[in-house]
């Protein structure tokens, strides 16, 4: 185990309860991560912002047009107006009079003094440009002629904050303000610098061009004040007929002050909702983080309990009756898998050493008896017993090897569709050119339509070839081996193969433990040490790597009706159709 697994392992180990980990923080932002996009949203308040500016453009125009209808009938001096000289109008290609005097001032001043104390925001009048320059406003302050600010009749009082602020708290403070004004500006960036752009100059051009016949008349925009403050602001012409005296502007602001408290307001929410965004987050940690991490943990003790040599369980949360659950029953069932493997392995190692320790003894017996023997005959005796427990060892480790090796070939092999009529033809042809006289003879029927299955042809092959050694072995001299093939009852039925032989038949006992590993039992005068045990127990580990099974029984019936005598043996693989 590497420095960096152990220290994984012993941070996994760290004690229970909730902890926190990378889910946990995934978790936790995840559900954050709406409602901070739900708040910069809302904190933008876009369809709120400009209902509220047309609310306040709408009163303010009101506003601006009943003080520029009042200043129309009361500050106009109309013995004032005279024509421009016609050397200017014809170079400006203009025939209309445009006065000279648009306005009194003392009229203008003395209306403020009496009437419009009832209304609230910025009020400045602007005497007409006289000029035919376009633009006809150049410099608003020229042309100024009063500047107010209205207020309704009431006392505000507001405690002031201190001259000095220092320490913690009043660091926090600006901070807190300085922060609020950046995400003000980063929020609404976009919109104030549009108004910014904007300026009285051409608010006052837009509204001198406007139509008298218009139902809202002057012009009117969002802009930035003297302070930086947005205001919305209508400029209404002061007309008189269709002579143009001068301009209303009237502004009110608030805007920003209102918008903020808007967001204030949505805080406290956002707050509720973190909360229990925050608490669900902790929850989903202990529904699957927790779960997940005591899931490593015992992978771990799993891991180290097998190099230790001893035995972990995983929790089961079948119970939960999820993808975790599913997880913990998916994980019990490997364990359980890799412990019968070992146990498998264990078992095969113990046999192993068992059956080699046979002929090894046998061999050791042989040769210190071979040093006091003086007879030929009995030397000769001797080395005959030596030459075959060595064949019978070579025989041994080659069919261990073979077995060991099988479950890794049966991974990495790929299976295919293959008709098995074919395949059992072909193997039957092959017993064919190699029989000698005295062995069994081989039969099988292969006429009849074709039977496909998914299969390994090599393994599935040594099968058959195992199932027909065996029956060969055991039937008498010029016997016979027969094969028969059954089709599949449905279409996802199973394909079955019966190998029948003439031999004494198996013990009732022994007709499972057949298929275990060197399992041998021969009939009496059978040679000795031809069999090695394993090729019952390849077949099985074979067929059931393909989804099939098989198994052996005895066929009973004699020459005479109701002889239940023993009459061979039967093999039956099982396998499915493709």
């Amino acid at each position: 185990m590497t420095a960096e697994a152990a220290g994984k392992n012993k941070r996994r180990r760290r004690g229970g309860g909730i902890q926190i980990s990378r889910l946990t923080v995934t978790i936790v932002l995840a559900n954050l991560i709406g409602l901070v996009i739900l708040l910069l949203g809302s904190f933008g308040l876009t369809q709120y912002r400009d209902g509220l500016i047309l609310a306040k453009l709408e009163g303010v125009r009101a506003q601006a047009q009943i003080i520029a209808d009042v200043l129309a009938q009361v500050a106009i001096d109309e013995t004032s107006c005279q024509p421009v000289e016609e050397a200017e109008i014809e170079r400006a290609g203009e025939s209309n009079a445009i006065c000279s005097l648009a306005l009194n001032e003392g009229d203008v001043t003395e209306v403020f003094n009496r009437v419009w104390d009832s209304f609230e925001g910025r009020v400045r009048i602007f005497n007409a440009p006289q000029t035919f320059e376009t633009p006809p406003v150049k410099d608003a302050s020229a042309l100024l002629i009063e500047d107010v600010v209205l207020r309704r009749d009431k006392i505000v009082m507001s405690d002031l904050p201190p001259l000095e602020e220092g320490g913690a708290e009043g660091f926090f403070n600006s901070l807190t303000t300085d922060l609020t004004k950046w995400l003000s500006d980063v929020l609404s960036g976009g919109f104030r610098k549009q108004a910014a752009r904007r300026t009285v100059e051409d608010e006052l051009n837009s509204a001198l061009a406007s139509s008298p016949f218009a139902s809202d008349r002057g012009a009117a925009s969002v802009r930035l004040n003297e302070n930086g403050e947005l205001v919305a602001s209508v400029s209404v012409p002061i007309r008189k007929v269709q002579a143009i005296y001068g301009v209303v502007t009237a502004e009110i602001g608030g805007i920003d002050d209102l918008v903020a408290e808007t967001r204030r307001s949505i805080l406290p929410f956002f707050g509720l909702a973190a909360t229990a965004a925050i608490l669900s987050s902790l929850l989903l940690t202990a529904a699957i983080a927790q779960p997940i991490r005591q899931l490593a943990q015992a992978t771990d003790k799993v891991r180290e309990g097998i190099a230790m040599a001893g035995r972990a369980r995983i929790p089961d949360l079948a119970h939960r009756r999820d993808e975790i659950g599913e997880l913990s029953a998916a994980l019990r069932a490997m364990m359980q898998a890799i412990y019968a493997r070992i146990d498998a392995i264990e078992s095969f190692a113990a046999d192993v050493a068992h059956e080699l320790k046979n002929p090894l003894t046998s061999i050791r017996s042989a040769v210190e008896t071979l040093d006091i023997a003086q007879k030929p005959e009995a030397r000769a005796k001797l080395m005959g017993v030596i030459k075959k427990d060595v064949a019978r060892m070579d025989r041994l480790i080659t069919d261990i090897s073979n077995a060991s090796r099988l479950d890794a070939e049966l991974a990495r092999e790929t299976r295919a569709v293959i008709d098995i009529r074919k395949l059992l033809k072909d193997i039957v042809d092959l017993y064919a050119t190699i029989n000698k006289e005295g062995d069994a003879r081989v039969i099988f029927d292969a006429s009849g339509a074709p039977l496909y299955l998914l299969a390994n042809p090599s393994a599935l092959g040594q099968v058959f070839r195992n199932l027909i050694d065996n029956a060969r072995s055991f039937s008498p001299k010029d016997g016979e081996v027969r094969l028969f093939l059954e089709s599949p009852h449905d279409r996802y039925g199973m394909i079955r193969v019966y190998v029948d032989d003439d031999g004494p038949g198996i013990p009732e006992d022994a007709l499972d433990k057949i298929f275990r590993r060197f399992y041998t039992k021969r009939p009496a005068g059978a040679a000795f040490g031809n069999n090695s045990g394993l090729g019952l127990a390849i077949c099985r580990q074979i067929v059931n790597s393909h989804g099939g099974r098989v198994f052996a029984e005895n066929r009973r019936g004699g020459a005479e009706p109701g002889d239940e005598k023993v009459a061979g043996a039967r093999f039956i693989v099982e396998l499915p159709a493709a």
